[in-house]
């Protein structure tokens, strides 16, 4: 029979490890909350600098629209049909380049004029054998090719009824310029220092005849991706009258009239292309 005493001891130890248990959860517990709420009550952590332009650069408008009013002044006034007929087509009408009828060519005109205004503008618009569309400058328009028909008849002794060869017509996207068109390939040369945006606006009448992008056209060559250097070294020879290739009837009067810096700008222009 156990002891009495040995009891008491046993319930002792029993409610005293019990208790340590509780107290033990009890601390574990109140520890846990406690963290929680610190952790909640935090401020949260601000993005790293790299995180925000990351965030910034996804979230950015593509573009904008901007009012504004315009100048009158800065917009560009229209150009006449002889506007037009100096920067496109003068290169070939006024040389006879690739069996071009010349202007003031009477003769030639009324031939041509045999099959109608009509017809004769059709050809201009459309293109006809070497002459591209709209003379190789595709932001002119109907209405610009008519004037411009009428321009070049008028000036040839023609009257044409229903269409002023001095009407205004609208300014096309390129600058016009007089300069002259550029063969596709050359011996090697160096090229004075060209400014290609000046180079850009005396491109316009090359672009007659070998594409506004310099693609060629017909029998003209494609300029796009020619060396500037070549470009220059031709051109000079063209001015200097040499005998260059088959095409050099049709370049030499267009280079006649380029200085030193018109050929370094056209060439640095091609060069873009």
């Amino acid at each position: 029979m156990a002891n009495p005493q040995q009891k008491t001891d046993f319930t002792t130890k029993f409610v005293l490890a019990i208790s340590v248990v509780v107290l033990l959860v009890t601390v574990i517990f109140l520890v846990t909350r406690l963290i929680n709420v610190i952790d909640q009550a935090r401020a949260p952590a601000e993005p790293s600098t790299s995180a925000q332009a990351m965030v910034e650069e996804r979230i950015r408008p593509i573009g904008r629209v901007v009012s504004a009013d315009v100048d009158a002044q800065a917009v560009a006034a229209p150009r006449t049909a002889a506007d037009i007929y100096r920067g496109v087509c003068a290169a070939c009408h006024d040389t006879g380049a690739a069996g071009a009828p010349r202007k003031g060519d009477e003769a030639e005109w009324r031939t041509r004029m045999g099959q109608g205004f009509d017809t004769v503008l059709s050809h201009a618009i459309n293109g006809f054998n070497a002459m591209p569309a709209r003379g190789g400058d595709p932001s002119l328009s109907d209405d610009d090719m008519r004037q411009v028909v009428a321009y070049l008849l008028t000036e040839s002794g023609i009257r044409v009824n229903g269409a002023a060869a001095s009407a205004p017509a609208a300014a096309p996207a390129a600058a016009p310029a007089a300069a002259a068109p550029a063969p596709a390939a050359a011996p090697t040369a160096t090229a004075a220092a060209g400014d290609a945006t000046a180079g850009q606006a005396k491109f316009a009448s090359c672009a007659a005849c070998h594409g506004a992008q310099g693609q060629g056209m017909g029998i003209f060559p494609k300029l796009a991706g020619t060396a500037p250097e070549r470009i220059a070294e031709l051109l000079k020879k063209y001015r200097a009258g040499e005998q260059v290739g088959p095409q050099t009837a049709l370049m030499a009067p267009n280079a006649t009239g380029l200085s030193d810096q018109d050929i370094a700008d056209l060439a640095a222009f091609v060069g873009t292309l």
